[in-house]
């Protein structure tokens, strides 16, 4: 509870920079652009954000039935809602995936299978990220969204480097597991004799039976090609939908410069170097990353920081607001 309440502190200081630095220069201006807001079209854009939460939920709720036939796609959804409240106050969304589990265990799996099912989604989800960004990377050659500034080519390169090496680091845990283990106790051994890291009280057995638990997850989905196809294609649908959410919103506000093939490009390379941000929510560099890569159409400042305003509420905010909701209605209902 400590650490979430100086994550959620640390989350306020970086939205309080970012609404300065947004609205410092035109204040005025960024308002007005904000009360012309078409209130239908910025309705249907909250609409297709929590359609997508629904495709989310599809990806975890096929891996989670493998273990639990009977389990409700009701209860999926609740574990998704209140994950994206947990993953927004956590740096690198990190907080969501344990208390899922956490929450799989009160309703009967095993800590094993639970995490299995939350480890077979994280690798099904990386997958597809990273098959969005060649789409995103290949389109925008073939169209020409984004000028091709050595810039903006470093920064997508690097997020996208990122991710394959986090998605290769996984398969080699998985398909290397002898050797995998005995870097990491190496690693660990190293680590846990410095007295600052001793301070985060880290548990070397328990950082070793997650592992055991990863590979298990991992080895169980290359068994699982079905699941896995349907995983994919779920996630798919949930960024693509989620991806197209900024022509949306600049259409809420008058702009036409943005069509839905360059929103989805376009935010696929902001989600791509946004997510290894270490600040809950990634809050400065993904509204960096919007204003750079929209900023290269012709769209005055004010609709710009005013879009990226109202993006930012319904992707981040409104879901982390129904995730509290979800997890205070959960755990009021269980203290009944």
């Amino acid at each position: 509870m400590k650490k979430r309440k100086i994550n959620i502190i640390i989350l306020l200081l970086a939205l309080a920079l970012v609404l300065y630095f947004t609205l410092k220069d035109n204040f005025s201006g960024v308002i007005l652009e904000l009360s012309r807001v078409n209130i239908i079209i910025f309705i249907i854009s909250i609409l297709i954000f929590v359609i997508s939460l629904l495709f989310k939920t599809i990806s975890l709720h096929v891996f989670i039935k493998t273990y639990k036939n009977n389990y409700s796609f009701k209860k999926t959804f609740e574990l998704t809602l209140m994950g994206q409240f947990l993953n927004g106050v956590t740096p690198f969304q990190s907080g969501g995936q344990p208390f899922q589990v956490y929450l799989l265990r009160k309703d009967g799996f095993r800590i094993s299978d639970s995490t299995s099912a939350m480890v077979k989604d994280f690798i099904s989800f990386q997958i597809t990220l990273i098959l969005m960004g060649l789409f995103a990377i290949f389109a925008n050659r073939y169209f020409n969204i984004i000028p091709g500034s050595s810039y903006t080519t470093f920064l997508i390169s690097i997020g996208f480097i990122i991710n394959v090496v986090v998605l290769v680091f996984l398969f080699v845990i998985i398909s290397a597991k002898a050797s995998s283990l005995k870097i990491i106790n190496k690693i660990l051994d190293f680590l846990l004799r410095f007295k600052f890291i001793k301070r985060f009280k880290i548990s070397k057995e328990k950082i070793i039976l997650g592992l055991e638990h990863f590979y298990e997850g991992g080895n169980e989905l290359r068994n699982d090609k079905k699941n896995l196809v349907i995983s994919i294609f779920a996630n798919a649908v949930n960024l693509v939908l989620l991806y197209s959410i900024p022509f949306l919103i600049f259409k809420s506000l008058g702009c036409d410069s943005i069509t839905i093939t360059s929103s989805v490009v376009v935010t696929s390379f902001v989600m791509l170097i946004g997510n290894f941000i270490p600040i809950p929510g990634a809050t400065g560099g993904i509204e960096y990353g919007f204003i750079s890569f929209f900023g290269n159409f012709s769209i005055t400042s004010s609709v710009l920081s005013g879009a990226m305003l109202l993006w930012r509420f319904v992707t981040y905010f409104f879901g982390m607001l129904i995730g509290f909701i979800t997890l205070a209605l959960k755990e009021g209902v269980d203290k009944k």
